[in-house]
């Protein structure tokens, strides 16, 4: 028995190596990394093995791997795929394209078996390389080193390795073999595929000559080789199947047009950035992408990060296109140079069209044909309901400007997250703006067309569904359904030979007899599972892709609960004791608004905001009420919203009556803020940071809806926990880092890459500007203040709870102080809460109104408030619980000719 020693720098280990294998009948391996340690694995000296077993360590989640011992997933499959074509590029794949068929070669035939162990903490990362090698002899011998067996590294680099060929020693490096393959999974067989197609992927001449052969329509060709792909991401399934949608929508009709309405945090901005895309390709026209002003950014840097493209955001002050520098580039000009932007895709506020002149920005973008709209946050897109019973009027400034625009367009994508209002014909008005210009989408004028909104009466119940057989048919009929919607529709397009473009079927009597008896007894599941309104809302929830194994289950803990460990002397019922001033302060406080809304029916936001400020804290109460007695403007009261065009800017004129409240609120508030001690509410954060272990395990950000508390839990915090850096995120350029004593203020964008890679743990941040905020690598979220809509809640939560996080459960912390409205009002909500989430997703922002009505009104009155939400499962959720599924049919990392990423750049920065 032989121990012998092997350096690279005594002599060559490529002839060693080509002797041993040649003799290999079998092949035992621990290997490092996923990706890098099969590619160098992979020789020309591996082909004449019988049988080869590699185990090697993956960024995979454990869950994945357990389920998938019993059958395959997609989620396993998504996590390898990504982990090996995270950075990769062209060249890369080019120059190693003979490593890749070896070893496709090897994984196809079944030579080659692959296991990998998840690298979490019940398992150790395997960093040490061993092996064995069984001759055909019957022999043996093992090794221990670094030993690479690729041509790079035989050649290039610095490897020893001992080989000892004794049983022992080949024993124990077997024992060490099998214990790490037990821990493993197989290599998925969507791997294999990636990695065959890699090894014979090839590109496209030329944009043009992929749109002669037709394979623009091929979603794969232009988004497999992007940015996502390379940062060890990949598209989820659902963003998959709704570009899938309007690819289809399109090659059908030439136009595509959908609602997306997936929760937050399922990825709508990359579902509709992804889908813009493939869609401009298709359409060869100019992209508009509209949304509220705190979303731009995060729209320019969505599209840059995950799919290498450029944009340009409009600056209306400037009336110049920003890029993601924030430099100009466009020259100054009018207002007409928002129909000129110099690339592709232009980024427009929708500010600019609720507040702007008619005549300005909005009237040139009207002019304009573009291939793609996508308008976010759509459900702010309203009707006028002023008339009888609620009835259509007209359309709000939005609504008018996208009907007008979808009309002259070709593609129209919007996206919102609460489509679902408690009036659910505003879906129909959503609906209607998609089929301008577009009769595919609801059909042609007729009376029992689907144009009308009194059709929502059929979805909502409140009017019940024809039953005359011809009546019945007239509803299927106009537009009749693709043949993918159900087998009645394949039969009826088949039989009368109908183009997948043509809108209206043949009419009832000219059906088969087979097909009118099964119209018939079929009718109540197509009417409410095919109609035209449930097919253009395309809406996946949390739970539905948790349920179908889609997505890691998250759970959410809620806080505060008694196992916390919080001073009992803190509360008062659940909400926060503040004591005798602050209450008085608010009975004060409760007066002055009263009188302000009896002299100003038409007070707006203004009726609620001193209210809603000394709930949030005492600072900011005590900061609003200083304003308001000195005559402040009411927009100046506004925090980072662009989007509220009825806002007077004359200085406020009060009443004596008024401003002896407002003395009476100041005096009471200024006494609180002068006590000694932690606010309350700084007293709850301090205590989960420190004995809670938040700090330690998870990170924070704290969620508040007003920048004064946001700036003094900041403050706090760093006076509380001085050696951690401390983050305000704001808009209207008021970030800042607090940071040994010195606060900086900062771009926001350099705020997330900071909490991403770490450095920051603590974020204060705004509603407003939270809007698009990636910040799953936080686990803790404290509501500093709880908004009277309770939907905006589930929003701040969708901030970590979202697609990248890798906790199993979330903590959240709703605090209040008590005796507030925000007190009566959560308390009212604690035993519904989670049903009305559970059914709505989330609530829709028209629910707030008649929220702040009935508090306003009467504080007895919010515990009964609930029961007005409807629980009934929305129609949308029950069609697309029936479609949620993985992508084993769209394979699109399999993909082996695509489009050139120069060649799709290029594309992308021709401006209008």
């Amino acid at each position: 028995m032989t121990i012998l020693r092997h350096s690279s720098r005594r002599a060559s280990l490529r002839d060693m190596l080509a002797e041993r294998l040649s003799r290999t009948r079998r092949y035992l391996r621990i290997a490092g990394y996923f990706r890098s340690s099969l590619l160098e694995l992979v020789s020309e000296e591996l082909g004449g093995v019988d049988e080869i077993r590699i185990i090697c360590n993956a960024e995979v989640d454990a869950n994945d791997v357990r389920v998938a011992r019993s059958v395959e997933t997609g989620a396993l499959s998504q996590a390898l795929v990504s982990a090996w074509m995270a950075d990769r590029n062209g060249l890369d794949e080019l120059l190693e394209k003979g490593r890749y068929r070896i070893l496709h070669g090897l994984l196809a035939s079944g030579r080659m078996k692959v296991r990998v162990v998840p690298r979490d903490g019940g398992n150790v990362f395997l960093h040490g390389k061993a092996g064995i090698l069984e001759f055909r002899d019957g022999g043996s011998t093992a090794f221990v080193g670094s030993m690479n067996e690729s041509a790079t590294g035989l050649k290039h680099s610095y490897e020893i390795l001992w080989e000892d060929d004794a049983p022992e020693a080949t024993e124990w490096v077997r024992e060490e073999f099998e214990h790490f393959w037990a821990l493993g999974v197989d290599l998925p067989s969507a791997v294999i595929g990636h990695i065959g197609s890699v090894a014979g992927r090839s590109e496209y001449a030329s944009i043009e000559d992929a749109r002669r052969k037709g394979e623009l329509s091929n979603p794969a060709a232009s988004l497999v080789d992007r940015p996502i792909y390379r940062t060890g991401q990949v598209l989820r399934p659902w963003q998959k199947r709704f570009v899938q949608a309007c690819v289809d929508d399109h090659a059908a009709h030439g136009k595509a047009r959908f609602l997306l309405a997936d929760d937050v945090g399922l990825g709508k901005t990359l579902s509709l950035g992804a889908a813009a895309l493939v869609l401009a390709l298709l359409s060869d026209g100019p992209v508009l992408i509209l949304a509220p002003a705190t979303l731009t950014r995060q729209w320019q840097t969505e599209l840059v990060d995950m799919l290498g493209i450029p944009s340009a955001i409009w600056s209306s002050t400037r009336k110049q296109w920003i890029d993601g520098e924030d430099f100009a580039i466009s020259s100054k000009g009018d207002a007409s140079a928002v129909a000129r932007c110099p690339v592709r895709i232009g980024i427009v506020s929708t500010g600019v069209i609720v507040s702007g002149d008619d005549q300005g920005e909005a009237a040139h973008l009207r002019g304009r044909r573009f291939g793609v709209v996508v308008l976010d946050e759509a459900h702010k897109a309203r009707a006028d309901r002023g008339g009888k019973d609620g009835g259509r009027v007209g359309a709000k400034r939005l609504l008018d400007f996208m009907e007008r625009i979808a009309a002259n367009s070709e593609n129209v994508l919007l996206g919102t997250a609460t489509p679902i209002q408690l009036d659910a014909v505003e879906i129909h008005d959503l609906v209607a703006l998609l089929s301008k210009g577009a009769i595919h989408v609801l059909g042609k004028e007729g009376s029992r067309g689907w144009i009308s909104d009194t059709s929502m009466d059929y979805l909502t119940g409140e009017r019940d569904w024809p039953t005359d057989p011809t009546d019945q048919w007239g509803l299927l009929r106009n537009p009749l359904a693709p043949m993918s919607e159900d087998a009645i529709y394949r039969k009826v397009r088949s039989l009368h030979r109908m183009a997948p473009s043509q809108v209206e079927g043949p009419r009832y009597e000219d059906l088969s007899r087979g097909l009118k008896s099964q119209v018939r007894a079929e009718f109540a599941q197509l009417a409410t599972q095919t109609n035209p309104i449930i097919r253009r809302v395309i809406r996946r929830s949390r739970p539905m892709l948790e349920d179908a194994g889609l997505l890691s289950r998250i759970e959410v803990m809620v806080h505060p609960r008694q196992s916390d460990g919080l001073p009992v002397d803190l509360f008062s019922g659940a909400g926060l004791e503040m004591g005798l001033s602050f209450r008085m302060a608010y009975d004060a406080a409760i007066r002055f608004c009263a009188l302000y809304v009896s002299s100003r029916p038409s007070a707006g936001f203004m009726k609620t905001i001193l209210l809603r400020r000394i709930g949030s804290s005492v600072e900011a109460g005590l900061n609003t009420t200083r304003m308001l007695l000195q005559g402040a403007e009411p927009r100046s009261l506004v925090d980072d919203d662009d989007d509220l065009p009825d806002i007077r800017t004359e200085r406020l004129a009060l009443t004596p009556s008024e401003i002896s409240c407002l003395r009476e609120v100041e005096g009471h508030l200024a006494a609180v803020s002068q006590r000694e001690g932690l606010d309350p509410k700084v007293a709850v954060i301090a205590h989960y940071l420190g004995e809670g272990g938040w700090l330690r395990r998870h990170g924070m950000i704290a969620f508040s809806q007003f920048y004064d508390t946001a700036e003094f839990l900041g403050r706090e915090l760093a006076r509380l926990f001085p050696e951690q850096p401390i983050a305000i995120y704001a808009g209207g350029g008021r970030s800042f880092v607090l940071s040994d004593g010195e606060r900086r203020r900062t771009d926001r964008n350099a705020i997330k890459d900071a909490v991403r890679d770490g450095s920051i743990k603590l974020v204060a941040a705004t509603d407003a500007a939270c809007e698009g905020l990636n910040l799953q690598r936080l686990g803790a979220q404290v509501n500093v203040d709880l908004p009277w809509n309770p939907s905006r809640l589930e929003q701040r939560k969708g901030r970590i709870q979202r697609i990248g996080q890798t906790r199993s459960t979330i903590h959240v912390a709703n605090l209040r102080y008590a005796n507030t409205y925000e007190d009566d009002v959560y308390s009212a909500l604690s035993e519904r809460f989670s049903d009305i989430f559970q059914v709505l997703g989330q609530l829709p922002d028209s629910f707030e109104d008649d929220w702040v009505d009935a508090i306003l009104r009467d504080r007895d009155a919010v515990k009964s408030f609930p029961a007005r939400v409807k629980l009934t499962k929305p129609a949308v959720e029950r069609r697309y619980s029936r479609d949620v599924a993985g992508d084993t049919d769209l394979t699109w990392e399999a993909t082996e000719t695509i489009l050139s990423s120069r060649d799709i750049a290029e594309f992308m920065r021709k401006g209008w």
